[in-house]
């Protein structure tokens, strides 16, 4: 059985299955594997042995004569039969590697960022929202439970410096194998793009923290400065946030609403039926307990003896039209309005600031990371995100899908849930950037490390 990290916590339950196999030569993994996540291991393990096997640029999760070159010389160096394949002996030998007191394990280290209200001298006026500081907490327990370091900033603490100076922190001690779980709740914003990338909106996308906007340009300089073989997975549940770091149709989609609504139209509709039956729990005497007709109600004040009214059970159809309107109700009570702001305003009344960000950035912004780079956005660049109570939208479907860490897949198929859970005019985006090995971290389980 293989027990290092490198085989057992990134992977998913198909890839881990498939490891089992090839552990068990039942076949070997070789040229033209067809499980991506299976090869993404291998070839994660060969680069991180800093022996020039590999590079970790080309992890890519496909078996081709690369890979089977470097097995080979991995299979040379260790006494083992060099035929390029990835058998028992491969698989043991690596799971002995990384799994003994020679290999450093892993580490990771997580942010999570709940702004319900900002600073006002900065914006005009706090901005406020419900559910982001919940949404940041519900992020830290995924965390904790995969075994990251967390951290959580909320509102006032919220600020660009706190934020930058802890990516920063983390570029300077996280190493290959380590990662970084960044994730941000609270309004998204756009500012006109004045800078040397080229955005095909011609716009910025920001994050609007408590003391000022944070511009994508920012996030990705400071990603620039981590190393290769680095993770950094990024959770944005803001509007405009399919870019917020540097289309999906949702058919029949049920969301956090849908949901509420059908609870509190059943509990309603149960309410309403059950009028006609209804028994107090008090110590009147039963007669007491009946409603009085409307036409004895005069008599029934001077003291003569009332009249009571048959009360009638309500047809399926007006139970079924009281439910709507109780559910309807809840609905404008428990969810919030999108997590938009208008920032061109705000950057024309605060341009001196923001043009000292991009003066400060400068050139940083055009330098592609060498770490890889996986963004889970609530919405597209043109799109907005509700915010919500207890939890916005989209982390509350994010909750839902991860099911306590029972969901089995990879981060394509997480994001495949994510949108079926979604609405049709917010649809979740996956994004990988930095090294060319960002798109086989795809193959690989959610925010794992």
């Amino acid at each position: 059985m293989l027990t290092s990290n490198r085989f057992t916590t990134v992977v998913t339950r198909t890839t881990a299955d498939r490891l089992a196999k090839a552990q068990a030569n039942n076949p070997p993994i070789a040229k033209r594997e067809r499980d991506r996540g299976a090869v993404v291991a291998v070839q994660t393990a060969l680069a991180s042995l800093n022996n020039g096997y590999m590079a970790g640029s080309e992890i890519d999760g496909y078996f081709g004569s690369r890979t089977a070159a470097a097995v080979e010389a991995f299979q040379r160096d260790y006494g083992l039969v060099a035929d390029g394949t990835v058998g028992g002996q491969v698989l043991g030998q690596l799971d002995q590697i990384f799994a003994g007191e020679a290999a450093r394990p892993p580490h990771g280290v997580s942010l999570h960022i709940g702004v319900d209200r900002v600073d006002a001298a900065h914006y005009g006026s706090d901005l406020a929202l419900p559910s982001c500081v919940n949404d940041a907490r519900e992020m830290e327990g995924i965390a904790e439970k995969l075994g990251y370091d967390t951290a959580v900033l909320e509102n006032d603490n919220a600020t660009c410096a706190n934020v930058i100076g802890f990516l920063r922190n983390a570029a300077v001690n996280l190493f290959a194998g380590d990662a970084l779980f960044f994730t941000y709740s609270g309004h998204g914003s756009q500012v006109p793009n004045d800078s040397a990338d080229d955005e095909p909106d011609l716009q910025d996308e920001t994050l609007v923290l408590y003391d000022r906007m944070l511009i994508d340009d920012e996030i990705y300089a400071a990603l620039g400065e981590f190393r290769e073989g680095v993770r950094v997975h990024m959770v944005f549940d803001s509007c405009h946030s399919a870019t917020a770091f540097k289309q999906i149709a949702a058919p029949d989609a049920m969301d956090m609403t849908d949901i509420i609504r059908t609870e509190f139209k059943k509990d309603a509709v149960a309410t309403v039926k059950g009028l006609s039956t209804l028994n107090l729990s008090n110590d009147l005497d039963p007669e007491m307990k009946r409603p009085i007709a409307a036409k004895s109600l005069v008599k029934a004040l001077d003291g003569d003896a009332p009249e009571f009214d048959k009360t009638a059970e309500p047809s399926d159809e007006e139970a079924d039209g009281i439910g709507d309107l109780f559910a309807d109700l809840a609905i404008k009570t428990m969810t919030g309005a999108p997590k938009f702001v208008s920032g061109a305003q705000i950057y024309d009344n605060k341009k001196e600031v923001y043009n000292a960000v991009r003066t400060a950035v400068g050139s940083k912004e055009l330098i592609r990371p060498a770490c890889t780079v996986t963004a889970f956005s609530a919405a597209m660049d043109n799109q907005t995100t509700p915010a919500g109570n207890p939890l916005s939208l989209f982390t509350f479907n994010i909750s839902r899908s991860w099911d306590s860490g029972a969901f089995p897949g990879s981060y394509t198929e997480f994001h495949r849930s994510v949108v079926g859970r979604s609405r049709a005019d917010a649809t979740p985006q996956l994004t990988p950037d930095g090294s060319m090995g960002s798109q086989a971290r795809l193959h690989e389980r959610p925010f794992a490390f």
